[in-house]
């Protein structure tokens, strides 16, 4: 009987320690604009990465890797009617979720040209040039809030 104890307990305890180990969430970020102002891209992009590994259980991944999700921001950059930038910028955000492959049948994932995905919040704002740092942190606090805080707390 002891044996047979020992035994469930060896076989089981793999089994409690991988549940202890934390999800991790792996994020693509995409900063794309209508002009090449490296000023702004590279702003928006460091600072968007920086807020998300600050959550701790984020990884940034390439785009030739295995995402799960993907945070694409697109700006335009205001202009006056004779060709002088203005201080702000449109931002719009879309937080896209990809659909599990099992979810469909072979043939027709192969059929398809990108991985499906599950759009969340697509939002547009106005911000100031000189802000776009506290964008960065409202929009990975909005992301934290409403996707990944309810599947961190399914995943306990």
């Amino acid at each position: 009987m002891k044996k047979l104890i020992l035994l469930i307990i060896v076989l089981l305890m793999p089994l409690a320690l991988a549940s202890q180990t934390q999800h991790r969430f792996k994020v693509l970020v995409g900063v794309f604009g209508d002009d090449d102002d490296a000023h702004i891209i590279n702003t928006l992009e460091s600072n968007l990465k920086r807020e998300l590994r600050l959550l701790g259980d984020v990884d940034i991944v390439d785009k030739d890797e295995n995402w799960r999700y993907f945070l694409y921001v697109y700006y335009l950059r205001h202009e006056f009617k004779d060709g002088t930038k203005t201080g702000w910028v449109s931002l719009a955000k879309v937080f896209y979720e990809r659909i599990p492959d099992f979810y469909f049948k072979a043939d027709l994932l192969a059929n398809l040209k990108r991985p499906p995905v599950y759009v969340h919040f697509p939002v547009a704002a106005h911000w100031d040039i000189d802000n776009l740092d506290k964008y960065c942190v409202n929009t990975v606090g909005s992301i934290d809030k409403s996707v990944l805080a309810p599947i961190r707390k399914l995943l306990r």
